[in-house]
């Protein structure tokens, strides 16, 4: 029995030297996995080490060999896919330090040690907050499953940096559609029965998620179509409209609605561009940045709002009476 058992253990410290040692640039051989396996009290021979990684490789771990090289695992991602997803996790601006440490600890787990240090990423500055990101996401995954409503309270946090909830904290009542990404939050994509509508809701300001019990159907939902004319995630009624750029801005065009975007017109010096956006601040500044080099050809109440806006901004550089930062 205690043989047995001896040879369980030698079976899991291979697989955990496997792990945590090798990768494709640090193969390691027989004689050091017996050798490690010696300092950690365990006794071996080569042909009880063949026979583990034998028993290893028909349980589906994919352990390669090189002659004169070694053993290494070979992992279920590369190290250019895991730098990948750690770069977003550090990018999520609702996760705490704590969050986003815990989760790239987690993906470091897939690669070795030789790599682990390639995965650190430049963490931005975060806020504090007391909501339970992944406990949101889990309820609401939760919810999609299982095809029923939630209940939440929604708050905003006032300039003193506490919060304010909304509808005097009464709960909301919506049905979740979907989880989506924008600008380094997640929101909540939810249908209101009461409104008919469909809007969303920041992750991070949703708070006492709860489940209801009845299952509900469905309607018909395109969350492209959806996210694609929600700009920043404003919520407004899309517009159609028509936009003339300068034939320099054809990549941040592209970059910011794709190139499926419908473009109706190209010459040497611009390209005209049909799009269904909501027409929000974040989408009116995002015009605002390229002057003279895009034009509004239609409709003519997108015309009146960026002329607002222009003037809104222009009126208040021309304030004396307001007094500004850091005067005497």
């Amino acid at each position: 029995m205690a043989n047995q058992r001896s040879q369980k253990q030698k079976l899991l410290e291979i697989l955990r030297l496997l792990e945590q040692e090798t990768d494709s640039d640090h193969p390691i051989k027989c004689d050091e996995i017996i050798a490690l396996l010696n300092q950690k009290g365990i006794s071996a021979e080569r042909k009880s080490v063949y026979s583990d990684l034998d028993i290893l490789r028909q349980a589906g771990w994919d352990i390669r060999y090189q002659k004169n090289r070694g053993y290494w695992l070979r992992r279920r991602y590369t190290l250019a896919q895991l730098k990948l997803l750690s770069d977003a996790v550090g990018s999520l601006a609702i996760l705490s330090a704590d969050q986003a440490e815990q989760l790239n600890a987690t993906l470091g787990q897939e690669c070795s040690r030789y790599q682990q240090p390639q995965l650190t990423p430049v963490l931005p500055a975060r806020r504090d907050s007391d909501v339970d990101i992944l406990g949101n996401i889990d309820q609401i995954l939760k919810a999609l499953r299982e095809n029923v409503e939630i209940e939440f309270r929604y708050f905003d946090i006032t300039v003193h940096k506490q919060k304010r909830y909304r509808r005097q904290s009464q709960s909301y009542q919506l049905f979740p559609y979907a989880l989506i990404r924008e600008n380094q939050r997640y929101y909540c994509v939810c249908y209101s029965f009461h409104h008919q509508g469909f809007s969303h809701y920041r992750l991070d300001k949703m708070e006492q998620i709860r489940l209801r019990s009845e299952p509900l159907p469905r309607i018909p939902f395109d969350l492209k179509e959806y996210a694609a004319r929600s700009f920043g995630m404003y919520a407004s009624d899309p517009v159609n409209m028509t936009l003339r750029f300068d034939l320099s801005l054809a990549n941040t065009v592209f970059d910011r609605f794709g190139q499926d975007v419908m473009i109706t017109r190209i010459t040497d010096q611009d390209f005209d561009v049909n799009l269904t956006l909501s027409v929000a601040p974040p989408f009116l500044g995002w015009l605002f940045q390229f002057g003279r080099k895009v034009q509004i050809l239609q409709p003519s109440s997108l015309k009146a709002k960026m002329r607002e806006a222009a003037e809104a901004a222009l009126a208040s550089l021309n304030d004396e009476s307001v007094k500004p930062p850091f005067a005497d």
